[in-house]
């Protein structure tokens, strides 16, 4: 009698898992009918990608990955029976790839990883049949269940031309060993390569980021203001002391000459009014974690400092009725620059808004109109219940999230407008009541009342 209980039992388990198997098998067939690419990752032995978290000493925030396993294996990339990109089996520096978890505080918080690809050899993992796209490094972002968030903020870097380069993306559904991981976007990461990303110079140019994990780096430099930066390029296990101690005192000069006003001698000010006016308008609620980067292209006197690239749209459309929290937050110099002596930023910032702004908003809303009739836009739609169903997220249609940008820009836009229309030379008020100046900071004793006010010496326009 034992025996036939056994047998059954074993009956059952093997029917279990076979049920598995056959979902399994289903689940990868229906995925790949979405339309949506999507894109397979094998690992050596099924290893996971795997990280530590480390908090943020006293006087630093975030939380930081740390023990990062880099894991051996073979990417593909497939649009249904076509394969756009295969890396190959895993040899070192001849084919293959390693794969990473990325991020600080957004991978602690979310089960659904962020992840960086590193392949063996040079190739573009977006299938542009051209080796002026060839790199090794590629990222894989989930923008917290809103794939199109990050499609917007990199709209708005293409229209404003940050950087002199976009990185190119693709939305694909992403597989680890056959275990489907969901909607990512898969993209060119921030690096140096004078073909396709960022261009500097190779022997003498910098890449760095103004950087609120500095504390969980090896190597960053510190400003007199104390603050803290990192390096894109070079590489770490690259740098010398030398360029480290050049890069700090270029820093240097461009703190004390935004605190003295000849600020447009160490920077490139378009580029610095342009990055803020991006943010501005997509109302990003971060500030240390907005990931800032600055080049400087060599280290000639000639070569000012710019901002570069825009990244990180996770916060966007949340500063409502404000500017983006860096327009005003200590931890870069958007502050300071409005509060100068020397007004050449402000103006700037102004007449660009005038000149742009509605230009601007308008192209990101037909760009938003444009996108959800596409078949991207489809495909992505029926992704998301398995994708929202693998990580237990709340459901939304895509539909429903462009009807929601476009609503937050259209309502941005005659908010810019207000403030435009009301700013004397270097006042403006907002809709919550108060009156503020261009360094965002509250003009004691004003009032949200129409008429005219005198504050110091400066007339106040409220109508």
């Amino acid at each position: 009698m034992m025996k036939k209980y056994i047998y059954i039992l074993i009956a059952l388990i093997t029917a279990i898992v076979s049920i598995q198997s056959v979902y399994a098998e289903t689940d990868y067939t229906i995925v790949r009918s979405l339309g949506l690419p999507v894109l397979d990752i094998y690992t050596i032995n099924n290893e996971e990608p795997t990280c530590d978290f480390v908090f943020a000493p006293e006087g630093a925030f975030g939380i930081g990955t740390t023990n990062k396993n880099k894991v051996p294996g073979r990417v593909v990339l497939r649009e249904k029976e076509t394969v756009i990109f295969d890396s190959g089996d895993y040899l070192k520096d001849q084919s293959g790839m390693t794969i990473k978890i990325r991020g600080n505080t957004s991978a602690y918080y979310s089960s659904k990883k962020p992840y960086k690809i590193k392949l063996e050899k040079k190739n573009d993992m977006l299938g542009r049949q051209d080796s002026m796209y060839y790199d090794k490094n590629w990222i894989l972002i989930d923008s917290g269940g809103d794939e199109l968030k990050a499609m917007i903020g990199l709209k708005m870097n293409e229209i404003m031309g940050l950087g002199h380069w976009t990185p190119a993306y693709t939305f694909v559904n992403l597989f680890i060993n056959n275990n489907y991981r969901g909607v990512y976007m898969l993209l060119e990461s921030i690096k140096r390569n004078k073909d396709c990303r960022l261009d500097v110079d190779k022997q003498t140019g910098y890449i760095f980021e103004c950087d609120a994990y500095w504390w969980n780096e090896a190597t960053y430099f510190s400003t007199h203001s104390n603050r803290k930066f990192t390096f894109k390029y070079p590489d770490e296990e690259d740098i010398t002391q030398d360029q480290i101690d050049y890069i700090t005192e270029a820093v240097n000069d461009m703190e004390t000459a935004i605190n003295n006003g000849t600020y447009p001698e160490y920077i490139d000010t378009t580029s610095f009014a342009s990055w803020i006016l991006a943010h501005d308008i997509l109302g990003t609620n971060d500030s240390g974690g907005s990931n800032i980067y600055l080049t400087k292209y060599d280290n000639t006197p000639e070569s000012k400092i710019t901002m570069s690239t825009l990244w990180d749209f996770g916060s966007i459309m949340q500063s409502n009725n404000r500017f983006s929290r860096i327009h005003t937050d200590s931890f870069f110099y958007y502050g300071e620059l409005f509060n100068s002596s020397n007004t050449s930023f402000s103006e700037l910032y102004r007449s660009m808004w005038k000149q742009k702004g509605n230009i601007i908003i308008d192209s990101l809303i037909a760009f938003l109109t444009d996108f959800s009739t596409s078949e991207t836009a489809s495909a992505i739609n029926q992704s998301r219940p398995y994708d929202n169903m693998r990580w237990n997220y709340e459901g939304s249609t895509v539909q429903q999230n462009i009807d929601e940008a476009i609503n937050w820009l259209s309502d941005r836009k005659v908010w810019m407008n207000d403030i435009a229309n009301n700013i004397s030379e270097t006042k403006y008020h907002t809709t919550d009541s108060k009156v503020y100046n261009l360094a965002g900071n509250t003009v004691k004793g004003a009032t949200y009342k129409k008429g005219i006010y005198i504050k110091n010496k400066k007339k106040f326009v409220i109508k």
